[in-house]
């Protein structure tokens, strides 16, 4: 039986980010069905998300005096924190990061059972014999040696995963989580037609492609707003491409918000876009538009395609293509039918896939598969 969960990764959990949200998720969750759980953390990027528990915490020390995420952690702090909290099994999260690969050897020393869930893919993920090569370069490949299990959150995740491990270490899907019960469908549909972007606004995530695609489909339907939410280094380029387009009625940055807003702009939408360009592992945002009962655009690329089904919970389109993410954001714009069914499938979807109870029973169903077979 597992009662205590050590969670590890190399950023604080009061930072941002999408692997910090899903440990502090998880944590949340583990506590909720009875477990002891501490996060094992450096202070890297530490924030004001939100106040944890003191005891939930433990920080490691740096090798050296300084806050980075490319100076590795003192190996005897970071074994002390695990023998400290004597868990019965160690999660560490992102295998591209030091703490969390190196939390596998000390657990392994400590006798510990272990693993570690992969959140990311990379340039050129699908070319295995690239990233075979590519991983004799990085520290990646001799950690996870260390784990008794990798965990993906997408096929496209565990692609890369197998390309630098092949089959030296068992691997698993298990998807990303999301509240159902927060995200949810609007009581009464919207009456403005908006088009919803959640991100940072960087180039991977395509926030110009969409600004592109939405000076056609004002045109095609002059009632439309697109509304862009987040925060990111292509802001400027942003603003000045939406004066170019003479689109500054019709798009609307509105910046970084409070998680607790989020629900409701996914409610006072019409239709999510996700027109990420590269490294989209699985694709949250799809997953809450999904169970705000809104149909999803998205790129065939990474995760986002296993996530949303074209013609089912939504559309899929080339990335980067300006041109076909407007046709495909015109055509659910001017059908009602299509978007309310869509929505309605999408819905479904989340909750009997990717809600929170199903993906903690897998999650917690693993703990106790390498639990019981002894660190």
């Amino acid at each position: 039986m597992v009662e205590r969960v050590a969670l590890v990764m190399d950023w604080h959990p009061e930072s941002i980010g999408g692997v910090q949200a899903h440990v502090r998720d998880l944590a949340y969750r583990l506590k909720k069905r009875g477990k002891e759980v501490v996060i094992i953390s450096r202070k890297v990027g530490a924030g004001d998300v939100r106040a944890l528990e003191e005891e939930g915490h433990i920080l490691v020390k740096p090798l050296m005096p300084l806050d980075s995420i490319l100076v590795p952690p003192d190996p005897s702090s970071l074994e002390d924190a695990i023998r400290s909290f004597r868990p019965d099994v160690v999660h560490s999260h992102h295998i591209f990061t030091l703490t969390s690969l190196m939390a596998l050897k000390a657990a392994h020393k400590l006798g510990v059972a272990r693993l570690i869930t992969n959140h990311t893919i990379q340039i050129g993920y699908e070319k295995e014999e690239l990233w075979r090569l590519l991983s004799l370069l990085l520290p990646t490949r001799y950690f996870l040696r260390y784990a008794q299990l990798v965990v993906s959150v997408s096929k496209a995740a565990d692609k890369l995963v197998k390309a630098i491990i092949d089959d030296a270490v068992p691997r698993r899907v298990i998807p990303n989580a999301v509240d159902t019960d927060r995200f949810r469908p609007p009581e009464r549909e919207p009456e403005e037609p908006v088009v919803l972007f959640v991100g940072r606004l960087v180039y991977r995530k395509g926030p110009h492609v969409l600004v592109r695609a939405f000076k056609q489909v004002s045109e095609e339907v002059p009632e439309a707003k697109l509304v862009i939410v987040g925060k990111g280094s292509m802001e400027p380029l942003l603003r000045a491409l939406i004066t170019k387009l003479d689109l500054s009625d019709k798009v609307v940055l509105a910046g970084a918000i409070d998680e607790e807003e989020k629900p409701a702009y996914y409610r006072s939408s019409w239709i999510v876009a996700v027109p990420s360009i590269l490294n989209e592992s699985f694709g949250i945002v799809a997953l809450e538009g999904m169970a705000s009962g809104r149909p999803v655009i998205a790129t065939r690329h990474g995760g986002l395609a296993e996530v949303v089904e074209h013609g089912r919970t939504g559309l899929l389109v080339k990335p980067g293509d300006h041109k076909e993410l407007a046709e495909a954001l015109i055509s659910l714009l001017q059908d009602e039918n299509a978007r309310r069914r869509m929505g309605l499938e999408a819905r479904r979807v989340a909750e009997e896939r990717y809600s929170w109870d199903v993906v903690l029973d897998a999650i917690t169903g693993t703990y106790g598969e390498l639990a019981s077979r002894g660190g």
